[in-house]
């Protein structure tokens, strides 16, 4: 959830400043593009997309293996 938070936060132009690279930073910028380069804002954003569901596998494998060992 953490991640989502701050690429919107990042987006809003609410995140951390420059120089420091920030994937909502970098949607944000990409609007202006996103006819005539789509993947500006395609790269970024699956990136955040995947980011997201790889923690969340990783942390339901994670919450399966402490219970199968406690039972």
């Amino acid at each position: 959830m953490a991640i989502l938070d701050i690429a919107a936060l990042g987006f809003l132009d609410l995140g951390a400043q420059l120089p420091s690279p920030e994937w909502g930073a970098m949607l944000g910028d990409a609007l202006e593009l996103i006819y005539v380069a789509p993947w500006t804002v395609m790269l970024p954003g699956a990136a955040i997309m995947i980011s997201v569901l790889l923690v969340n596998l990783l942390g339901d494998g994670i919450r399966r293996a402490i219970v199968a060992g406690v039972e």
